[in-house]
Order: C-alpha cells, then structure tokens, then sequence
C-alpha cells in the first residue's frame, strides 16, 4: 500500500534553506503544518478554530490572542496580542474583573457617560433622563414615556 510521509520535527528546527515551494513541513511538538514559500521560507496554516480546545483560564501576560490586521497590505494579515494588551487597549483597568468598556475615545472605562459620566455618547432627551451618581460609580436611565408608534 502506497503512503505519503511529511518531513516533520520540531518547530524551532523547521528548516530555513532548502525547503522545497508547496512542501509541507509538521511540528512534532506543536502540531502545527508548515508549508514552503520558497527556498528559505515556510508559512503556517492555520487551524479550525472550533476544533481548538478550551482555555480553562487567562494569564494576561503569557496568554495570547490572534487578531486580523485588516491595515496589512503585505504579508501575514494574522497578529498576535497579550490578553493584557488587549485589555489595555481597549481601556479596561488591569485588575478588572468584569467587562467596564468605554464608549467615547479616550473614555475611562466603566463609563458610558464619558470620561466621568457627563459626556460621551449617551445622552438624554425631554421623555429620557439620565442621572450619574459619581460616589456610587453608577449612570441612572429614567424612562419617561415610550411610545412605539402606530403602523
């Protein structure tokens, strides 16, 4: 019975000159697919993401996340991020427990209201009111009347 067999190893040993265009290349130790671009390069495939195993929890520092960087012109599109970078970018607080995003650029997160609850994007109307109780860190909506209309 005929059989095809991958040249394999480990991915810190993944070849670097004479790979063959179209070759593929497995990672013993990351189970990983490379494949050759050209004589001195390899390129990664990327895996199924929902036949991936579930991460049980976070290390903000060490753990990664994969984003498409959609400003790429050239070259891999995929990056990767440290959760805790992007926490930060997103202006979650280290240490946060819940999910405190803001709204307007440059907003403290936490506040839909703004940077302190009194401007950003969400704002009241004559039948909406909105109350920001700064000590209590809290953005009170009070709904006047609702009215749906008629068809």
């Amino acid at each position: 019975m005929s059989r095809i067999q991958l040249r394999r190893g480990l991915k810190a040993n993944l070849p670097t000159s004479n790979n063959l265009v179209g070759e593929a290349l497995v990672t013993t130790d990351r189970n990983t697919l490379h494949v050759g671009k050209d004589s001195a390069t390899t390129a990664p495939l990327t895996p199924a993401i929902d036949d991936l195993v579930t991460l049980a929890a976070i290390d903000g520092a060490e753990d990664l996340l994969i984003v498409h960087d959609a400003s790429e012109t050239a070259g891999q599109k995929e990056k990767k991020i440290t959760f805790s970078a992007f926490k930060a970018a997103l202006n979650i607080p280290e240490g946060a427990e819940d999910e405190l995003v803001a709204v307007a650029q440059g907003a403290t997160a936490g506040y839909l209201g703004g940077t302190d609850g009194t401007d950003g994007v969400l704002r009241g109307s004559a039948s909406i009111g909105l109350t920001l109780n700064a000590s209590e860190g809290t953005l009170t909506l009070a709904v006047e009347v609702v009215d749906g209309g008629t068809f």
